[in-house]
């Protein structure tokens, strides 16, 4: 799997998984988005790679696209500080149960730390989304704190810390595998 920064022509990827009821069970209010929705997050995570360096990815299994993994600021409204850096995946549902979350999130999480400098990153997800508390566990996330999302939607707000994650790099042996790395920001 590679995971290549955003463009705008990523908009009909983020469409297709959009309006999968499946992939939206768990996001927000668990309904599908609209066109102009839809428009308005894909321009806002353009913007946010310029502004900030770093953004959501599009995951690709050779060259098909198979959903995103995103690491960003958490904005406003999300429950949870606005500044915060946050972590995220939407994976279409042919590309479930096969690690593709869990490798994404662990190199994403890697960027977060290694290149972009967090001092620690978050996730927030819906108590009934086990698949993705799954993902966050395996990645070294855990359990901080209740809130509610931007559609009302009960979440548990997740972190991993810079130092905890050092501690992890250190006691790993030399040349012990690591997450693939993300390609370069373009």
């Amino acid at each position: 799997m590679t995971l290549d920064p955003w463009t705008e022509s990523d908009v009909k990827m983020l469409s297709d998984l959009a309006r999968t009821p499946a992939v939206m069970r768990y996001i927000g209010d668990g309904t599908t988005w609209t066109d102009a929705r839809i428009a308005d997050v894909g321009a806002h995570v353009v913007e946010h790679w310029r502004r900030h360096g770093f953004g959501w990815r599009v995951a690709r299994v050779g060259a098909v696209p198979v959903g995103l993994i995103a690491l960003n600021f958490a904005g406003e409204g999300a429950g949870i500080d606005a500044s915060e850096y946050e972590i995220g995946w939407w994976l279409a549902p042919s590309a479930w149960g096969r690690g593709l979350a869990r490798e994404g999130a662990a190199a994403v999480r890697d960027e977060a730390f290694a290149r972009v400098g967090a001092p620690s990153i978050v996730a927030r997800i819906q108590p009934a989304n086990a698949g993705s508390l799954a993902v966050a566990a395996a990645t070294g996330l855990s359990y901080e704190s209740d809130s509610v999302g931007r559609g009302g939607e009960p979440i548990a707000v997740l972190r991993l810390d810079a130092s905890r994650w050092h501690e992890e790099i250190s006691r790993s042996a030399p040349g012990s595998p690591r997450a693939a790395r993300p390609g370069a920001p373009a």
